[in-house]
């Protein structure tokens, strides 16, 4: 499939979520004015009751009142289906902005971003322009930590990479599926403490459970207005007994009143956010999935499904005792507070332990929705094979997946026994992103999705880098100490034995030549006594000579400059051997930063 044909699916969904929104305008407008005309043909009828003594009128005025809202159900209804269109809508023109690398008005991931992990600031996955940004089509907070997360930690075992390849595999080539959930996603409106409220709210315990009684006192209160009400049809001075039965109930409510104003404080307003979640279990409950791991979640979806909507119902109405008319009547006839606390209680004691479960399966789902994009719009980019017993590394044309197709400079590369490749060149010519390509294509691997290669065969390993290390004035802090203490970091990691693919741009910068030519052929024998998988990209030709003092061990590769006259050209293609060619004083002089005796 090519990106023009990615073009034309997304273009074909555009036009039809345009017509769909069309539709939804001119039903829109057509439900509006038949509720205007019922509300007025109501309030005509009920005045028509009253002028004339009809009781036919007061009949038809109850049955418009029933239409009228009716219509306004129906209005709220094909109104959200409208957004969700619009939503629709947006998520296919994004995709065709990123088919041309533009995509810096989706969320970058910035808040994940830390400075201290292993490789993630090292390979720019946070951050305006960042892989992250890329991919990055979750809907949810909980989606939007797991993709971070799954950037950012390395899986448990290759079969944790396979399996999740198998899932992206399953689920990419559903657009639907996958528009459709993100889109409901992004109509929850989700803010970062909801999460934390549901889980605080989980966790509390109301004094119903310690006062049972209260509750049957409410059902109790309850059938005695019932019983006053049906009676006052007969004789309205009974009537005058629910105003015994109010005082009553607020005498009794009053001791409880702000341990219940408490209660809901956490949990108030989230009716909408679990009617959002239930419509998202609903999606996955109603797709079907050929694979045994979707389908298990599939089943789960079903249940929580229900049960998260039947919570959302019972919130929506435990927030009416906040209206001052209703909370006064619901209360004061039928101790409502009461009656509302049990049935929570009751919900939260059935469900506790699978709600969370729940609420992360749409999380997870809309992770891996991101994934399977990414796997969609790069159909040319290989799945990765990463085993444990896989000794060689062999990449074929490999690229970096954010610099544009026709930018980018694929290579080839094949390292059989050896243990550090030593990448010489001159400034420019293509080491650090050489780095950067490698280890965001590991990332990408673990996270089960497809490279940007033509072939990617890797044993399972770790990964760290060394590339970007920065100074810190709070903790004062000096660059070298940070660099010295990151490689610390890697050497200590690397001696307990856990296989390792380490990535180090230009070590032990802070310090002179001769220093550093020694601390960085130390690091480099030492890494020969352990299971790891070196690049390390340095301008310091003499680091080339290891090669033949540790034949098998250490092996050479370069990127070339070409200077012809005076234009500096590269080609950022590897090559086995040492970089003959070097531009530093070449640039000064053409900018007139240095004296042409300076060469001299």
């Amino acid at each position: 499939m090519s990106r023009e044909h990615l073009r034309s699916i997304y273009t074909v969904r555009i036009n039809r979520f345009s017509e769909a929104i069309r539709r939804q305008a001119r039903l829109l407008n057509v439900l509006s004015l038949a509720r205007l005309l019922a509300l007025v043909a109501f309030i005509w009828l009920f005045v028509a009751g009253i002028k004339h003594q009809v009781s036919i009128c007061y009949l038809f005025s109850l049955l418009m009142s029933i239409v009228f809202l009716a219509l306004v159900s129906v209005h709220n209804r094909h109104k959200t289906r409208r957004e969700l269109f619009r939503q629709l809508k947006l998520l296919n023109e994004t995709e065709i902005s990123c088919l041309d690398h533009d995509y810096q008005s989706l969320p970058d991931g910035s808040r994940h971003a830390d400075h201290t992990h292993p490789w993630s600031h090292d390979l720019d996955l946070f951050g305006m322009g960042s892989l992250f940004q890329y991919m990055n089509r979750t809907s949810t907070v909980r989606g939007d930590r797991l993709l971070a997360e799954m950037l950012t930690t390395e899986p448990d075992s290759g079969q944790t990479i396979r399996s999740r390849q198998e899932i992206i595999a399953r689920l990419k080539d559903q657009v639907d599926f996958r528009q459709s959930f993100t889109a409901r996603g992004r109509l929850i409106r989700e803010k970062e403490e909801d999460l934390e409220d549901i889980t605080s709210w989980l966790s509390s315990r109301s004094y119903i459970r310690k006062h049972r009684w209260l509750f049957y006192l409410a059902l109790l209160a309850s059938m005695l207005t019932v019983a006053i009400t049906i009676a006052g049809i007969f004789d309205t001075s009974r009537y005058w007994y629910l105003l015994l039965l109010l005082a009553f109930n607020f005498t009794l409510l009053s001791p409880f009143f702000m341990r219940t104003n408490r209660y809901q404080a956490v949990i108030s307003k989230k009716h909408l956010l679990l009617e959002g979640y239930a419509g998202l279990l609903k999606i996955i409950a109603g797709n079907r999935f050929d694979h045994p791991d979707l389908n298990t979640r599939r089943e789960k979806a079903e249940k929580g499904m229900k049960e998260v909507r039947k919570l959302s119902r019972l919130l929506n109405l435990f927030d009416q005792r906040l209206s001052m008319l209703l909370g006064v009547l619901f209360n004061g006839l039928f101790l409502f507070d009461f009656i509302m606390l049990h049935l929570l209680e009751n919900w939260k004691e059935k469900n506790r332990e699978e709600i969370l479960e729940w609420i992360g399966l749409t999380g997870w789902t809309d992770a891996m929705i991101s994934l399977a994009g990414f796997s969609f719009n790069h159909p040319g980019y290989a799945v990765p094979v990463m085993e444990e017993e896989q000794e060689a590394l062999e990449f074929t044309r490999l690229g970096h997946p954010l610099i544009p197709d026709h930018k980018r400079v694929d290579n080839d590369l094949l390292i059989r026994r050896e243990k550090v490749v030593v990448i010489t060149g001159a400034n420019m010519a293509g080491k650090s992103t050489f780095l950067r390509s490698l280890g965001v294509n590991t990332v990408l691997a673990y996270a089960g999705c497809p490279v940007c290669a033509s072939r990617f065969r890797s044993g399972f390993h770790g990964l760290y880098s060394s590339m970007r290390t920065s100074d810190s004035l709070k903790d004062e802090e000096s660059y070298f100490l940070a660099e010295i203490k990151r490689l610390q970091s890697i050497v200590r990691l690397m001696e307990t034995g856990k296989p390792l693919l380490i990535l180090l741009d230009e070590v032990l910068k802070g310090t002179n030549t001769t220093d550093k030519k020694r601390g960085s052929e130390g690091l480099i024998r030492r890494m020969l006594h352990h299971p790891v998988r070196c690049f390390i990209a340095t301008h310091d030709l003499s680091l080339g000579e290891l090669e033949s003092a540790h034949k098998d061990e250490v092996v050479n590769y370069c990127f070339e400059s070409y200077i012809n006259g005076k234009e500096l050209t590269f080609d950022y293609t590897i090559r086995r051997g040492i970089a003959t060619n070097m531009n530093a004083s070449f640039l000064m002089k053409q900018m007139d930063i240095m004296d042409d005796e300076a060469d001299g």
